[in-house]
């Protein structure tokens, strides 16, 4: 009989959680992340969630992707900034105890990351994924598995000091890359400047904008910065913010490549567009618990 799989994506704003049975998608659902966060007991409340796919059917593991830094061995949150009700605790123990069912935990961005590289004809042994979205999500795969860092902080990319910047980050430094290269920042700047706008319609209208094309060329420079360190086979690129309409992928590639150390790293690399939907986050999460609790992939 085959197992089945709760995968849960929990972003700042939603929550999304999908089943995996055999090779059957279902049971999804979207629920505002507020809704158990902002509880007096949100880890109680997130149990919740899982207690009641639990009343429908029976599951074989849980894994959870969370937005921020979790612990090296992925058993305590150590900063969720969006939601730090969860901070310092044990969540993946907490809640097996609280559900009866085992529970890991993970980057969100790395089950996005696993979904991508489970696409490829043959899973590489080294590859980064971009996901920008409110912020820049980073997944480094590393000779065959997530590179975490000595401290659970590998991959935060985003905070890296950009030169002659001083704005606060929610990190707690100031001049962190995010503050200006990021779904939050494009937001600020859409209000400031075209309030009126859809902000679907952005690079539609105003692709040609001298920040925004800055903005761009900001993030290709960041990115190739990545590259230069790594070198890895693939880099995929993906979020909210490249699947917005007109966005100038081919000139963000391009100016990847301009940035990237000739000549090998250049013309070698090869890069991938993730074409994430609402249910990939969730995807990534079953097969994470498949990998963690029973079969390998």
């Amino acid at each position: 009989m085959s197992e089945t799989w709760l995968g849960i994506d929990i972003g700042g704003t939603s929550t999304r959680l999908l089943t995996l049975r055999g090779d059957e998608w279902g049971g999804f659902q979207k629920v505002p992340t507020a809704s158990w966060a902002t509880m007096p007991d949100a880890l109680g409340a997130l149990a919740g969630l899982i207690k009641a796919v639990l009343a429908e059917q029976k599951v074989s593991g849980v894994m959870l992707g969370l937005p921020g830094i979790l612990s090296r061995n992925r058993q305590q949150v150590i900063s969720l900034p969006f939601i730090q009700a969860l901070n310092n605790i044990h969540v993946a123990a907490r809640l097996s105890e609280m559900t009866g069912v085992p529970v890991a935990m993970d980057k969100d961005v790395n089950h996005l990351m696993l979904w991508d590289l489970l696409q490829l004809e043959q899973m590489p042994d080294n590859a980064v994924g971009l996901y920008l979205g409110t912020g820049m999500g980073n997944s480094l795969w590393v000779n065959g598995q997530f590179y975490h860092g000595e401290h659970g902080g590998a991959g935060e990319i985003g905070h890296i000091p950009w030169a002659d910047n001083d704005l606060p980050c929610p990190c707690g430094n100031q001049g962190c890359a995010e503050t200006l290269t990021s779904g939050h920042w494009l937001s600020q700047w859409a209000q400031r400047n075209v309030p009126h706008t859809d902000m679907s319609q952005l690079f539609t209208l105003y692709g040609n904008h001298s920040e925004l094309q800055q903005f761009v060329t900001r993030l290709a420079k960041i990115i190739a910065s990545e590259m230069n360190i790594l070198d890895p086979q693939y880099l995929i690129l993906g979020g909210g913010v490249l699947a917005m309409n007109d966005f100038p992928l081919a000139w963000l590639q391009s100016q990847i490549e301009r940035y990237l150390r000739p000549p090998v790293t250049r013309s070698e690399l090869k890069i991938i567009i993730s074409h994430a939907t609402d249910q990939t986050g969730g995807r990534g999460a079953c097969l994470a618990a498949a990998r963690r609790f029973g079969r390998s992939l």
